[in-house]
């Protein structure tokens, strides 16, 4: 976009027939990430489960926030609860990093050939999805060991897919504005730092006042997208329970809206990104 006119988008073919190039992409990204290091694709685990170790000395010890039972019957455990809000946030924020990087980083390809802009945001998220499928996996063996599981964990996948699709279109959506806007990766990361907190992940949406000066602050806090995710993925895989059918339309919308963002974006502003890059 020049002047203020609309950079017009190519006609491309459509997205599932993009798959080499974004798997391609997300190979790179992989090997890029763990090039050199002795311990390679381990270092996914260490960093997660190193963050997991803090918060549970932190708000299961020092300040003893009680986790909800495991759905089961048996006594919750703090670590796999807060694990259960950890991998979803760990994808979605490293989604959109990634994303970001990755089309800026893809600018001196974008300016030999034309390809979808899209193209390397989903690639990172690939990479980083495969990662968390490490740490889902992990999870969910651990609460087998328990015995915490029920056919509600058929739903997961599902959920997933409904999820990965949100913070791919986010993504996306903010990959393009950043090329354009680049204070954008600035009030991204500012934002997110606000949005973990702002999230239900390291306590339960009980201990938020339900009013705060006049403020709905409890049902700010549970109406936004990442709570709905999250609190729903913690039902099906820890609470065994299938959730309400509001939660799921929930999610199905913010996804809906955050898909036509993406569109609309890259239509407006997707365009050949090498001259911006």
């Amino acid at each position: 976009m020049t002047g203020g006119t609309v950079n017009e988008v190519r006609p491309v073919k459509p997205i599932w027939r993009q798959w080499n190039l974004i798997s391609n992409f997300g190979r790179r990204d992989l090997k890029a990430k763990f090039s050199g290091t002795l311990l390679g694709f381990v270092w996914s685990l260490v960093v997660p489960l190193a963050s997991l170790g803090i918060y549970t000395v932190i708000f299961s010890i020092v300040f003893r926030v009680a986790p909800p039972d495991l759905g089961n019957g048996k006594p919750g455990i703090f670590a796999l609860w807060l694990f259960a809000g950890l991998v979803l946030w760990s994808f979605f924020s490293s989604t959109l990093n990634a994303g970001i990087g990755g089309l800026l980083g893809a600018g001196p390809l974008l300016q030999k050939i034309f390809f979808p802009a899209y193209a390397p945001v989903l690639g990172a998220g690939l990479a980083v999805g495969t990662q968390s499928l490490i740490e889902l996996s992990l999870l969910m063996v651990v609460l087998l060991a328990l015995g915490n599981i029920a056919w509600t964990w058929l739903l997961v996948p599902f959920l997933l897919v409904i999820f990965a699709a949100f913070s791919a279109a986010v993504a996306t959506a903010i990959s393009i504005l950043n090329v354009y806007f680049r204070d954008l990766a600035h009030f991204v990361a500012v934002g997110l730092q606000l949005l973990f907190y702002l999230t239900p992940i390291i306590y339960t949406p009980e201990i938020i006042p339900e009013t705060w000066r006049g403020i709905p602050l409890r049902g700010i806090v549970e109406f936004s997208p990442l709570s709905e995710f999250i609190t729903l993925f913690r039902a099906l895989a820890y609470d065994l329970s299938p959730g309400s059918w509001t939660a799921w339309l929930s999610v199905l919308i913010w996804t809906g809206l955050a898909l036509l963002w993406a569109s609309l974006v890259y239509k407006r502003r997707g365009g050949d990104l090498g001259e911006e890059i």
